[in-house]
């Protein structure tokens, strides 16, 4: 893999993470607020859909190659911009 591959494999990574946060975010309602069952399936097609676009693209950046690296940034990503708004909410509820 070339430096330019690993270049924009993480910078990928970077921005999928944040865009998975923000569909997390704004698909919340349907992944949590219904019924049990619905709440499975709306999950399991959630992580499966989002999975298969990542590796999708993948494929098309740099042939399929994926470090753990490029995952790690990506689960870093949204971990950090989960907690970032979640922390806005909990200010938000406290005023």
């Amino acid at each position: 893999m070339t430096l330019n591959e690993q270049i924009t494999s993480f910078i990928f990574s970077f921005l999928y993470g944040i865009f998975c946060q923000k569909l997390y975010q704004i698909s919340y309602k349907y992944l949590y607020t219904t019924k049990i069952i619905f709440k499975l399936l709306n999950s399991l097609l959630f992580t499966l859909n989002l999975t298969l676009i990542y590796f999708k693209i993948f494929y098309f950046i740099n042939d399929g190659m994926i470090n753990s690296t490029f995952i790690i940034i990506t689960i870093i990503t949204f971990s950090y911009f989960n907690n970032k708004n979640l922390q806005k909410k909990c200010k938000n509820i406290g005023n």
